[in-house]
């Protein structure tokens, strides 16, 4: 089933390529942030908590360094046994050129996962961001059939993907890790509908729930 799952992601990375030759598919290192409390929360910007926020992709800039995937795992601290929770895929384009897509979670609309999760660990919370209560997470792996995205991962505790970093102290509507340290300006972050503006030739990744996630070449 997940083979399945895997194609039909890299079938739309394709698909978004079809597009246009400017379409493409998806969604330095700052100090590192103080980690939050058990039990505390980050300092939420009132005036956007209802609002969208998302990832903007670049594809035609990103040269499959790995620093976003670097600065990811080390800004959370991610424990050895955590998968990376941002990936790289090279794909090819419409000209049969190569281009390397950074993705993450999609923090959908609709989440597929916290609909199927019988636990009710995953909760689409302020600015829209989709995160994972691990306390509660019974490891079922319902979220990871569910997720057209292939998003959720595994470690010896529970299911673990992106929160853009909330976990990690960074407030909502504030910078992640991986945008920061990407040097090419491959990623952006913030206000869904702003991105859009920024750039109108940008693409959603797809229909499928929603995602939260544009990307041009």
């Amino acid at each position: 089933m997940r083979q399945t799952t895997d194609v039909s992601r890299r079938a739309l990375v394709k698909g978004a390529l079809a597009l246009g030759a400017s379409a493409v598919i998806v969604g330095g290192v700052t100090a590192p942030r103080r980690a939050l409390a058990s039990g505390e929360s980050p300092a939420v910007d009132g005036a956007n908590a209802d609002v969208q926020y998302g990832f903007l992709v670049y594809a035609s800039k990103c040269v499959n360094c790995e620093k976003c995937v670097a600065a990811c795992r080390q800004g959370n601290g991610l424990s050895d046994d955590t998968p990376d929770r941002r990936r790289i895929m090279v794909v090819s384009n419409d000209k049969g050129g190569e281009l390397s897509v950074s993705t993450s979670c999609m923090h959908c609309a609709q989440p597929s996962c916290m609909r199927v999760c019988p636990a009710g660990a995953i909760s689409k919370g302020s600015h829209g961001i989709v995160s994972v209560d691990t306390d509660r997470c019974i490891g079922c792996k319902y979220c990871y059939q569910a997720c057209p995205y292939d998003v959720p991962r595994y470690n010896t505790v529970a299911m673990d993907k992106c929160d853009c970093c909330l976990g990690a102290g960074v407030a909502p509507g504030e910078t992640p890790y991986c945008v920061s340290a990407c040097i090419f300006n491959a990623l952006k972050y913030g206000p869904l509908e702003e991105l859009k503006g920024q750039e109108p030739d940008a693409v959603v990744i797809a229909s499928i729930n929603d995602p939260s996630c544009l990307v041009r070449g």
